[in-house]
């Protein structure tokens, strides 16, 4: 075991596979991408090195080894408080969903199948490090907080009466960022939405300019990582079928309008206007209303971020013998043939996703109408802007 270091010291992988020419190949993927290497030969290994050296931010594990097997290995850190937060990337052969969610189980955060796809991996373990980096500064700015709530605290007891009720609301505030810690320590993969709610309460009790600015910094990040959380749990349920679905009677236009009120606020800043055609059908599908709601919002939302201020949406849903074609078309610049090509794949990337989400909502919108048996299309329309179409069977 040795560690081997390049020109990017900062961010550390730690390799562990039995097989070298698996070491071989991982290492030269990552170090020419600018990373840093460790590497072990099974669990046990990896365990010692990583007892001593604990400040990896990333382990590659493969499943099959001797001495110690992956899961094993990764049950053993999720024990240790000082290698509990490292993310597990586990390298496997197995394809059957079984294996891959007991993998979960025992505290991975992701799987790559073998052979190695250089592309894949460098795109996974650049995903876990900024999920890694993200969570390390949330830490960094919550010790600052504590300091910061203790400074005000000992102000306001030093204050006159009139401030009783601004201490009582500081109170509140303290209790709520022990609970955002216990939160953070424990379920970083849950949904945030409780955190995103306490950084813009304590926001607006804070004077510092440069506070405020690191503040904004961390509500993007923290919404970036919400996003990202939620959409990442719906393609592992629905990829691993946990999912049931389970179908209804579904109003488009009730779904359509119910997503209109969820965006109204960027309609309004761009000036969009939202048309639909009119005609005489009874618009229903058949389907699960979350899933659907989730597809046909975030397809609008797509086009509501693409689409020049004052611009048109049209939403047409037509009906014939074989199917229900839900269609979105926008005024924008389109989609350039590199995003056509690969526009529903996980972790794609093409000329520009908004967001930087790597395309997780379209692929996850992908997912779910191949859950229901229907499928996604998209194109450029023959005018201008795009087109997405969602297809649903009768």
């Amino acid at each position: 075991m040795k560690i081997n270091t390049n020109n990017n010291p900062k961010i550390k992988i730690l390799t562990v596979d039995d097989n070298p020419k698996n070491i071989q190949v991982l290492g030269s993927i990552l170090r020419d991408a600018g990373y840093s290497i460790g590497f072990a030969y099974d669990g046990q290994q990896a365990i010692d090195l990583l007892k001593e050296t604990p400040d990896f931010d990333l382990v590659l594990m493969d499943v099959n080894m001797p001495v110690m097997n992956g899961m094993d290995a990764c049950k053993a850190m999720r024990a240790d408080k000082n290698l509990t937060e490292i993310p597990v990337i586990f390298l496997t052969a197995l394809n059957d969903s079984k294996d891959i969610v007991a993998g979960f189980d025992a505290g991975g955060q992701d799987y790559v199948t073998k052979p190695f796809n250089s592309k894949e991996i460098l795109s996974r373990v650049k995903t876990h490090i900024e999920l890694k980096r993200s969570k390390d500064q949330l830490k960094e700015i919550n010790l600052l907080l504590e300091e910061k709530v203790e400074e005000r605290t000992q102000e306001l007891k030093e204050s006159n009466s009139h401030l009783e009720k601004a201490y009582e609301e500081l109170s509140i505030l303290d209790k709520s960022k022990s609970d955002f810690l216990a939160m953070i320590s424990h379920q970083i993969n849950t949904p945030l939405n409780g955190i995103l709610g306490f950084i813009g309460l304590l926001k607006d009790e804070l004077s510092d300019s440069h506070l405020k600015e690191m503040f904004s910094y961390l509500e993007t990040s923290a919404n970036r990582l919400d996003s990202f959380a939620k959409v990442s749990l719906k393609i592992t349920e629905l990829r691993t079928k946990q999912v049931s679905i389970k179908k209804a009677d579904i109003n488009f236009d009730q779904l359509l309008q119910l997503s209109q009120q969820h965006l109204a606020e960027k309609i309004n800043t761009k000036n969009i206007s939202i048309q639909t055609k009119e005609n005489n059908q009874n618009r229903i599908i058949k389907g699960n209303p979350e899933l659907i709601e989730f597809c046909i919002e975030s397809i609008l939302d797509n086009a509501i971020k693409f689409s020049p201020k004052g611009s048109s949406i049209q939403v047409q849903c037509e009906k014939n013998d074989e199917n229900i074609r839900c269609s979105f078309i926008d005024e924008g610049k389109g989609f350039s043939s590199k995003e056509l090509s690969n526009l529903f794949q996980l972790f794609a990337t093409g000329d520009e996703y908004a967001d930087e989400n790597k395309g997780l909502d379209l692929a996850l919108v992908q997912l779910i109408m191949e859950a229901h048996k229907g499928s996604v299309i998209a194109a450029n329309n023959n005018s201008k802007g795009a087109i997405v179409c969602l297809i649903f069977p009768i």
